[in-house]
């Protein structure tokens, strides 16, 4: 049961108006989706009416601050992505305050130095992964929460296909404006797949661009590699979410994922900006795909057993026990 103080406060989250594809701007939502489900008030608020992410296609309560919509009572909680945890309308609020720290390299922007949390005044932290715990615990002094992330469930597919099948030709990336990292190893792979000729099936790539998320979750569920080359992150959901539809992955450790990556048994994992090691494995795959079907069926089969470990349950779970009793 929630006692009637708790019921009757309300929850914020706060999420800044951007709405390019963030699975970290998607799990707010999703978390005020839960917690409403659960008996809680909770609400998420952005700045300027009528803003809302149109690449994931939910329907939770929004409020605006342009508005004047954010009405605090007695008790009410305001949860901050860590990246804004300086912003002067959540420090002059006058709620409880959470900080939500889904990536450790973010703790910083906008602070002119780095302090305790509690210092700015917030009492509490949500974290996604055991990394980012222990992060918090030495240089940050606050109170810790693990409310896991999930994978969105249509990225997974039926149990029964996340055994071998044949797939498409196909190599998945996500266009990163600027990477030289990408850049390269587009170039590199176009020029391969021109001197491969017709001689076998030939391979195609599927460069992400302009695609909701069930747009993304139907690629990767159809495509046979997908190549990340995010190198900040913590949960870098993107893989995961490969793994849950069945794409066998090559990526950058990118820090926070070496909390469930393992190299060659889920994935085939390099070290930050190594991309001639990548496109080296990734050629050695395409020019041996059919040889290496055994192998890469039971990564597959690892990584979807991976992505198995986040879902939306347990992330409903935590948050429902937190806030019943914070």
């Amino acid at each position: 049961m929630i006692n009637k103080g708790v019921k009757n406060r309300t929850i914020w989250y706060f999420l800044p108006d951007y709405d390019q594809p963030s699975w970290g701007g998607g799990m707010l939502y999703h978390h005020v989706d839960m917690l409403n489900q659960n008996g809680f008030n909770a609400v998420l608020l952005h700045e300027n009416s009528p803003f809302k992410l149109d690449w994931l296609h939910m329907d939770v309560p929004i409020r605006y601050l342009n508005q004047g919509e954010m009405s605090l009572s007695n008790g009410d909680v305001i949860v901050v992505p860590e990246g804004f945890v300086e912003d002067k309308r959540m420090r002059e609020a006058s709620a409880r305050k959470i900080v939500f720290v889904q990536n450790c390299f973010l703790m910083l922007l906008n602070l002119k130095k780095a302090c305790a949390y509690g210092e700015l005044g917030y009492e509490h932290a949500f974290t996604y992964l055991p990394h980012l715990h222990t992060i918090i615990k030495r240089h940050f002094s606050i109170k810790t929460t693990d409310i896991p992330p999930f994978v969105a469930p249509y990225f997974y597919l039926d149990p029964a296909k996340a055994t071998p099948f044949r797939r498409k030709k196909q190599i998945i990336l996500f266009p990163k404006p600027g990477s030289y990292d990408y850049d390269l190893i587009l170039k590199l792979l176009r020029k391969k797949i021109n001197g491969m000729g017709n001689r076998h099936e030939p391979w195609e790539i599927i460069e992400l661009r302009g695609k909701t998320h069930r747009q993304v979750a139907a690629a990767f569920q159809g495509g046979s590699i997908f190549v990340c080359l995010n190198t900040h992150e913590a949960f870098n959901s993107s893989v995961p979410e490969a793994m849950a539809a069945g794409a066998l992955v090559l990526c950058y450790e990118a820090y926070g994922p070496g909390d469930f990556l393992e190299n060659t048994k889920n994935a085939f994992v390099f070290a930050n900006n190594h991309a001639y090691p990548l496109i080296d494995k990734l050629f050695e795959i395409m020019d041996n795909y059919d040889l290496l079907q055994d192998q890469l069926a039971t990564m597959r089969r690892n990584a979807y057993q991976t992505a198995c470990q986040f879902t939306r349950t347990k992330t409903e779970k935590a948050l429902k026990d937190f806030f019943r009793n914070f």
